[in-house]
This record gives structure tokens, C-alpha cells and sequence, in this order.
């Protein structure tokens, strides 16, 4: 009997331990289950980076570097969480509202969008192939700034081309001439000799204040505000610097006329137009291949800008602005321009030009 109890004990040690050992077996494979489970909720910012191609991160805009671009790059897919796929706001596009079918509805709508902005605008617009034109706010005056140096040189280019004026002849920089600001001429010593032809250059490309008190002094101020006015002017070009956009669309739209008559003297003030500094408006949002020649002009709460569009109709566009953030009134004059730019084109191909 003994024997028998000593039997059954070891029996069941023997029992104990094998299911001892299954209970350990099943343990670790749930343990082992439970660590895989866990590594699956791993979100992308755990990976590591050598997954991204170093060269394509560093094209990319702060912030971005995981854009939708990134899927085709040969390499393993990313799965983005909701949160990593949320991108910078951006500004209301443009892009797809409808373009105005007739001079009337453009009108309408630059002056709505006008209407909506903080400070002050006005605008004249001329189709240089069909004559049509329209202003808003254009006979309100404005603060000028350096949009007058286009009148300033367009009479300046005609003297050259009467031969009352030669390129060549000398402009000697005096101290009557200083004035800080925009251009090079101010940081040469007085005295210095520049042509006629350099000067005007700067006053163009630099917009060069210096420069262009020299050829007032040459062309003479009462001869130059006489000319404004001959022209089509309408405000008196006085002390206080001011003029309209009707005004500066007129200056421009003769400019245009001096073009086709004498392409080869006008042309070199139309390419300085064309290369000048400042591209920030008018030219902003338009295709890099249409040619622009215009004059900005700026101060404290002013942001102008006048040109020559040549696009598949040229036309004349004339901003002006008054009490206006200067960023914020870039975007705006470039808006305007662009909407222009829409119907002249598609009214071109409407017409069949």
C-alpha cells in the first residue's frame, strides 16, 4: 500500500510539472503576442528618418517635408495619422473664379474687390488695341512717389530724339541733387560725371532719386509740369507731389505712342522700364514670359505702380494707393492686374486676335 501511495504521488508531481510547463509555454507565447500587438500602433514619427531621402526633405518648405509628393519616391509607404496630414492654411485662391466676360463686368468686379480693402485705391485701365478704358477712383489724387520719373524720362527720350539732347552729353552730380533713399548716384562724391543716357538708366532701373534730380535740372521743372499737362495731365504736378491714376495711365499710354513711332530711341527707355527692380505688383502674378514696362512708386503708406502690358492685346494699367499696409497692397495691386490679364486674354480669344 505504501508502494502504492509513493506511486501516485510521483504521479502527480510528474503531472504538476507538466502542466507547470504548459502554463509557462502559454504564458510566454501571450507575452510575446501582447509586445508584437503594441509595436503595430507605432505612429510615422517613430520610423526612422534614413526612410526619406535626404535630398528630397531638404527641397521641401519647412513643415512639409512629408507632402503626398514623397509617395513616389521608390522606398516604403508611410501611413500618415490625421494629424500629419493637416497642412498650412493657405489664402483663398483666385485661381478658379469665373473671368469677366465684357469690359462692364470687369469693372464690377475690380471695383467690389476695391471696396473690400482697407486704405485707399484707384485704378485707370486702357486696351492700347481697342481703345476701351475705364477708371475707378481715378481722378482722386494720390501721393505720387516715383511714378512721375515715367513722364519725367518720356520727356527727356523725345528731346534726344528732336537732337536737342545726346546721350553722351554730361550730368554732373551737385550736392543740389542729393536726396537719400532709392539708387547708387547718392554714394558717389559730388562732382562726379555721368551721361545722360547713365542717369536716366538709374533713375529707372534703381529709381534713382539723385538721378533724377539731375535731369530736372537739366530739362527744368516748369518745362517738365508744362509737358505732363500737354499731354493729358489733368493735376498740376506742384509741391506736393501728387497726381491720379487717370494721369499716369495717360503718360503711359503716350510713352506707348512715342514706341510705335520711334521704336529704336523709345525702346531703350521701354527695356529699362522692363528690367526695373521692383516686380512686385503689376507683374507679380502674370506668366514670366509677358513683358512689363513700368515704374513703381513708393512712401509711407503709398504703393503705386504704372505700365505697359504687352500682352496678346497691349494695354495701360495704372494703380495708386493711399493709407495701405505695403504687403498687403503688393497682393492687392497684383490681383487687380491679374484679373485684367484674364479677360484680355480670353476676350482675345473670343475676338479671334
Amino acid at each position: 500500500m505504501i508502494r502504492a501511495f509513493k506511486r501516485k504521488r510521483k504521479s502527480a508531481n510528474i503531472l504538476a510539472v507538466f502542466i507547470l510547463t504548459i502554463l509557462l509555454i502559454y504564458t510566454g507565447y501571450l507575452l510575446r503576442n501582447t509586445n508584437l500587438s503594441d509595436k503595430t500602433g507605432t505612429s510615422c514619427d517613430d520610423l526612422p528618418h534614413s526612410t526619406v531621402s535626404p535630398d528630397i526633405t531638404a527641397a521641401q518648405p519647412p513643415m512639409l517635408s512629408l507632402t503626398p509628393a514623397l509617395s513616389t519616391t521608390p522606398g516604403p509607404t508611410v501611413t500618415h495619422t490625421p494629424t500629419q496630414t493637416i497642412l498650412p492654411t493657405k489664402p483663398p485662391s483666385h485661381a478658379h473664379e469665373p473671368v469677366p466676360q465684357s469690359i462692364g463686368e470687369l469693372k464690377g468686379y475690380l471695383e467690389e474687390y476695391i471696396a473690400r480693402q482697407e486704405g485707399r485705391y484707384g485704378l485707370y485701365f486702357i486696351n492700347l488695341a481697342t481703345g476701351d478704358e475705364f477708371g475707378i477712383n481715378d481722378k482722386e489724387r494720390y501721393i505720387a512717389a516715383s511714378t512721375t520719373k515715367l513722364p519725367m524720362n518720356l520727356l527727356l527720350y523725345k528731346k534726344i530724339a528732336a537732337g536737342e539732347v545726346d546721350f553722351n552729353d554730361k550730368l554732373v552730380f551737385l550736392e543740389e541733387d542729393f536726396e537719400p533713399g532709392a539708387g547708387i548716384i547718392q554714394n558717389s562724391p559730388f562732382g562726379t560725371e555721368y551721361t545722360v543716357r547713365e542717369t536716366a538708366r538709374l533713375s529707372i532701373v534703381y529709381s534713382d532719386n539723385c538721378g533724377i534730380n539731375m535731369i530736372i535740372r537739366l530739362l527744368g521743372i516748369d518745362n517738365i509740369r508744362k509737358y505732363m499737362q500737354d499731354i493729358g495731365g489733368t493735376v498740376y504736378y506742384g509741391s506736393d507731389h501728387r497726381s491720379c491714376p487717370y494721369d499716369l495711365a495717360v503718360y503711359a499710354r503716350e510713352l506707348y505712342r512715342f514706341y510705335q513711332q520711334q521704336p529704336e530711341i523709345a525702346g531703350i527707355l521701354i527695356e529699362d522700364l522692363q528690367n526695373t527692380l521692383w516686380n512686385d505688383r503689376i507683374k507679380k502674378l502674370l506668366p514670366g514670359d509677358v513683358k512689363v514696362a513700368h515704374k513703381i512708386g513708393n512712401f509711407d503708406g503709398v504703393y503705386n505702380d504704372v505700365g505697359i502690358i504687352f500682352a496678346g492685346e497691349p494695354y495701360v494699367l495704372a494703380v495708386m494707393s493711399e493709407n495701405v499696409d505695403q504687403t498687403v497692397a503688393s497682393d492687392v495691386i497684383a490681383q487687380l492686374s491679374k484679373k485684367i490679364y484674364d479677360y484680355i486674354v480670353t476676350s482675345s480669344k473670343l475676338t479671334g486676335n
